[in-house]
C-alpha cells in the first residue's frame, strides 16, 4: 500500500468536510416531534430553504441575551422577522427549546425554568413543530395539513414584522387580534413603542400608535389600496387583500414572484417599511416609508380642514369654515383646526363642496353602507342633522357604498393624482349661485307667494276650527311647552298599541326598573323592536320628568345619545318610546363578574369615547346647552356593535345664553355620581357632568362601583381608593385584572389620571369636556390633579335621588372627606 503524502491528506480532509457540509445541508431538519428539542447552537430549516429558526443575540451578536427567533436563511445578513421570548431573554446559551407531549412548544433556560411556550388550548394525536416555508412556525397533526386546523402558529403573534400571507386585523367573533409592534431597538427585540393595528371602530383602518396615541392613519380600504397612500400599487409580483364582514377585518398581502424576499415591518423610530432584497447590492431596498412627510401627521391640521405640502401655510380651513383659534392658527399652531363660519339649515337646503384626491377622513366617526350608491349616500347625509360628509367606499367599477362622517372631520390630506372625492357639508349660503339656480329661486318665489295667498283665503277658516281641530289631535300627536318658549312635537302612539307591542308590560318583556318606573321590551305590528318607559304610579319622578325629557331629547340628535322615537299619554298612563338598545346598560357589564370579561381594553376605551363625545354635544354642540345631572353606568345604553348612548334625561336642565351655573333646592341624581357642591349646596353646572364622567371612567376601568367599594384597608369608596393609589404612583393596581395588560399600561394610567382629573373636589378645578376629550385623544402631558371630591358614607341609598328639597337633614345623609 502507498504511503498517503501531505498534500493528497489534505485534499482528502478537504473533501471530506466538504461532503459532510453537504450531507448535513440536505438533511436539515424543519420538524420537531413530540419529546424532541432543539438546543442553543442547532436550527430548523424550511424545506425550500427560506428560513431559518433558531437561537440569536441581537445586534452585533456580542450580546449575552439570546432569543428564539426566525430570519431569512438565503441571505447574508441576519433579518430577524419573528421572536418568541422577546420578553424574556436567556441570559446564557443553554437554553433549550421543547416539544411535550400537549403539543406546547416550550423554551427552557439552564436551571430548567420556563421562559416562554405556545398557548394551544388544543393537542393532536401525532403532534409536530414545524417551520414553513412562508416563515410560518407552526403545531400541527403530522397528518393533517388543513391551514384551518393549525393548532398554533407564529403567524398569530406578529412581532414587528408582516410576511407575505400574515394576516393582520381582527377576528370579530372572538375579539382576537394581530397586530405588528416595533423592537425597543435595533438590538433590542423586546416590544417597542410603537404598533401598527387595524382599529375597527366605525368603518375599519390602521393606525400606527406610539404608546397608544395616534400617529398615522393609513386611511380605509378602498377597494384598490388604502386611501391615504400616495402612489397606488402598480406592483404585478403581490396581490393585496382586504377583508371585512360579520367575521373578521383583516389586511394580508400575497407574492405572485415567489422568488422575491420581501418584508413589511415596523421600525423602532416609528416608520412602517415594505423592504425587498436587493441582489445586485446585497442589501435591502426600501419600496415605500410611511408616513412621509409632516401631512401624514395625525390630525396635524385639526379638525375641518386639510393639508396640503404644496400650499402655504400648509393647513387650510375648508370653505364655510374658520380657524377656531385665529391667534393659533395664524401662528403656525393649527391643530385646534376650523369651525363654521355659518351654521347648517338642517334640511335639503343644505349643499356639499367636492374636494378631490383627498385622503379620506377618520372613519371612527362614520356610519357605512357597503351597497349604496354614490347619489343615494348624499341623500341619506341631507337626511341626517349630524352627518357632515359623505364619500365612496370603493372607487373600483365607477365607485360603490356609502361613508357618512358624524359630527366631524379630521385628518384629511391632498393627494395629487391618487386621492379620493370627499363631499363636504355646507349650508346652502356657501355653495354660490348661477343662472339656473337663479331661475328656479325665482319660480320657487313665485310659487311660495301663490301659495301665500291661498293660505291668506283660508286663514280665517282654520282659525275658526283650530280649536276643534286641536281637540281631536291628542290622538295624534303631543305637544308640551315650556315656559312658552320652547315646544317639541313627537309622534304619538296610542296606548292600545304600546301595550300589544309589549304583551301588555309582561313581567318577561321587563328589561329593568328606574328612578322613572319600568321598561319593557317591544315589538311594533312593523316588525320594529323599542323600548317603552312607563311612568310608574308611585314613582319618584312624575310628569315634570315626562315632561322635561320629552322636550330635551326630541332636540337632540347625535350617535352617543339614545333616540326618543315617541310617547303616549292617555288617562294616568305617561310613556316613553325609544330605540331599542339590544346590548341593554354599561351597568350589566363592568359590575358583573359573568359579563365584564365581555369587555376588553380596547372596546372599554370606545365606550369612554363615546361617552365623552355625547356630553360634549350636550354641553356645547348642541341647539341646548343641557347638563344632564344624573350621568352614571346604568343610562348609559349600548347598541349591537357596544356603542354608549347616553339616556335618562328626566333630571337634565339647560342653561340660556351665558348661565353657566345655577342652584336649585331640589337636589335629584345618584350618589357617589353627584359632586359635592351640588350634593351639599344644589349648585349645578357642566362641571358637574364632568365629575360624574370621572367616576364613570374609573368603574370602566376597575369593574367596580364607586359606592359599595369595600376595602380592608380603609373606609374610602372607589374614587378614594383610586386617589391614594395615584399618590404612591400604584395607581394601575385600581385596573381591572381582565385588562391588566402590559402593552395598555399607558393609556390605563392615562385615564386614571383624566378621571381624577374630572372628580377633583372644586368645579373650577375640573377640566371641560372640550379639553376631556382633547385629553383623551391626544398624548400631552397631563396636570397634576388636586384631591377628589369623594364621600364615605356608606348609609346612603344607591338608587338616584329626585325630589329632595334641601334642609338641615340632607347635609347629615352626605359627609364630605376632604383627601388626605
Amino acid at each position: 500500500m502507498c504511503k498517503m503524502t501531505a498534500a493528497s491528506y489534505g485534499f482528502f480532509l478537504l473533501f471530506w468536510l466538504l461532503l459532510n457540509f453537504i450531507l448535513t445541508a440536505s438533511t436539515a431538519q424543519d420538524t420537531i416531534t413530540v419529546n424532541q428539542s432543539l438546543q442553543d447552537g442547532k436550527v430548523l430549516v424550511s424545506a425550500n430553504g427560506n428560513f431559518e429558526l433558531g437561537f440569536f443575540s441581537p445586534g452585533s451578536g456580542s450580546s449575552s441575551r439570546r432569543y428564539v427567533g426566525i430570519w431569512f436563511k438565503k441571505i447574508p445578513v441576519q433579518t430577524v422577522v419573528w421572536v418568541a421570548n422577546r420578553n424574556f431573554p436567556l441570559l446564557d446559551s443553554s437554553g433549550v427549546l421543547q416539544f411535550n407531549n400537549k403539543s406546547v412548544l416550550v423554551l427552557a433556560n439552564g436551571a430548567g425554568g420556563f421562559v416562554w411556550s405556545t398557548n394551544s388550548s388544543r393537542s393532536g394525536l401525532n403532534p409536530v413543530a414545524q417551520l414553513l416555508d412562508s416563515g410560518n412556525l407552526v403545531v400541527r397533526d403530522q397528518n393533517d395539513g388543513n391551514l384551518d386546523n393549525f393548532l398554533w402558529q407564529s403567524f398569530d403573534y406578529p412581532c414587528d414584522s408582516q410576511l407575505p400571507g400574515m394576516k393582520l386585523g381582527r377576528d370579530l367573533v372572538t375579539g382576537f387580534d394581530r397586530f405588528l409592534t416595533s423592537w425597543k431597538s435595533s438590538d433590542d427585540p423586546s416590544p417597542g413603542s410603537y404598533t401598527y393595528r387595524i382599529n375597527p371602530q366605525g368603518y375599519p383602518q390602521p393606525f400606527l400608535m406610539k404608546d397608544g396615541v395616534v400617529q398615522f392613519r393609513d386611511g380605509p380600504w378602498n377597494g384598490v389600496w388604502f386611501s391615504g397612500t400616495a402612489r397606488l400599487p402598480t406592483d404585478s409580483t403581490q396581490v393585496y387583500k382586504f377583508v371585512f364582514n360579520n367575521r373578521e377585518v383583516s389586511y394580508v398581502y400575497e407574492l405572485i414572484n415567489i422568488s422575491i424576499i420581501t418584508n413589511r415591518i415596523v421600525n423602532p423610530y416609528g416608520n412602517i417599511q415594505r423592504q425587498e432584497w436587493n441582489n445586485h447590492t446585497q442589501g435591502w431596498a426600501t419600496f415605500y416609508s410611511k408616513p412621509i412627510d409632516n401631512c401624514d401627521t395625525y390630525g396635524v391640521c385639526g379638525a375641518f380642514s386639510s393639508c396640503n405640502l404644496v400650499k402655504s401655510p400648509q393647513c387650510q380651513c375648508m370653505k364655510g369654515f374658520v380657524p377656531k383659534s385665529s391667534t393659533n392658527w395664524n401662528a403656525g399652531s393649527w391643530s385646534d383646526g376650523c369651525v363654521r363660519s355659518a351654521s347648517l339649515n338642517c334640511s335639503v337646503s343644505d349643499g356639499f363642496i367636492k374636494y378631490a384626491n383627498v385622503k379620506l377622513p377618520d372613519t371612527r366617526y362614520s356610519w357605512y353602507n357597503m351597497t349604496m350608491t354614490l347619489d343615494e349616500c348624499r341623500g341619506k347625509c341631507l337626511q341626517n342633522c349630524s352627518c357632515v360628509a359623505y364619500a365612496n367606499i370603493d372607487v373600483t367599477n365607477g365607485g360603490i357604498g356609502c361613508l357618512l362622517w358624524i359630527d366631524t372631520v379630521i385628518d384629511v390630506k391632498v393627494i395629487p393624482g391618487s386621492g379620493q372625492d370627499l363631499y363636504v357639508k355646507v349650508p346652502s349660503s356657501e355653495l354660490g349661485g348661477n343662472r339656473k339656480k337663479r331661475v328656479w329661486i325665482a319660480v320657487i318665489s313665485s310659487i311660495f307667494a301663490f301659495m301665500s295667498l291661498c293660505g291668506v283665503a283660508i286663514f280665517i277658516v282654520w282659525r275658526r276650527r283650530r280649536k276643534r281641530a286641536e281637540k281631536c289631535t291628542s290622538s295624534r300627536r303631543f305637544t308640551i311647552n315650556n315656559n312658552s318658549e320652547r315646544e317639541s312635537e313627537l309622534p304619538i302612539y296610542a296606548f292600545d298599541v304600546i301595550a300589544k307591542a309589549t304583551d301588555h308590560f309582561s313581567f318577561s318583556n321587563k328589561l329593568g326598573e328606574g328612578g322613572f318606573g319600568p321598561v319593557y321590551k317591544g315589538v311594533l305590528s312593523n316588525g320594529q323592536e323599542i323600548a317603552v318607559k312607563r311612568l310608574s304610579k308611585d314613582s319618584r319622578q312624575g310628569l315634570d320628568e315626562f315632561k322635561n325629557e320629552v322636550i330635551f331629547i326630541a332636540k337632540l340628535q347625535h350617535r352617543n345619545l339614545v333616540k326618543l322615537m315617541g310617547c303616549c299619554i292617555e288617562a294616568d298612563e305617561r310613556l316613553l318610546i325609544y330605540e331599542y338598545m339590544p346590548k341593554k346598560s354599561l351597568d350589566c357589564y363592568i359590575y358583573d363578574p359573568t359579563s365584564i370579561d365581555l369587555l376588553d381594553w380596547p372596546k372599554r376605551l370606545e365606550i369612554i369615547m363615546g361617552i365623552a363625545r355625547g356630553l360634549l354635544y350636550l354641553h356645547q354642540d348642541s341647539r341646548l346647552r343641557i347638563v344632564h345631572r344624573d350621568l352614571k353606568a346604568s343610562n348609559i345604553l349600548l347598541d349591537s356593535q357596544m356603542n354608549p348612548k347616553i339616556s335618562d334625561f328626566g333630571l337634565a336642565r339647560s342653561f340660556i345664553g351665558n348661565e353657566d351655573e345655577a342652584q336649585t333646592k331640589r337636589v335629584v341624581g345618584t350618589y357617589g355620581y353627584m359632586p359635592p357642591e351640588y350634593t351639599v349646596d344644589g349648585l349645578f353646572s357642566v362641571k358637574s357632568d364632568v365629575f360624574s364622567f370621572g367616576v364613570l371612567i374609573l368603574e370602566i376601568v376597575s369593574g367596580k362601583k364607586n359606592r359599595g367599594f369595600n376595602h380592608p384597608d380603609h373606609h374610602h369608596n372607589l374614587l378614594g381608593h383610586a386617589w391614594m393609589l395615584f399618590k404612591e404612583d400604584t395607581a394601575l393596581d385600581v385596573v381591572d385584572p381582565l385588562i391588566r395588560n402590559s402593552s395598555y399600561a399607558p393609556q390605563l394610567q392615562r385615564m386614571i389620571h383624566i378621571g381624577l382629573l374630572c372628580a377633583q373636589q372644586h368645579p373650577d378645578d375640573r377640566p371641560s369636556m372640550s379639553v376631556v376629550t382633547v385629553m383623551l385623544s391626544g398624548d400631552s402631558r397631563l396636570p397634576d390633579p388636586k384631591e377628589p371630591g369623594f364621600f364615605v358614607a356608606r348609609n346612603l341609598p344607591l338608587e338616584s335621588v329626585s325630589g329632595k328639597t334641601q334642609s338641615s337633614s340632607n347635609y347629615e345623609s352626605v359627609s364630605l372627606l376632604v383627601g388626605r
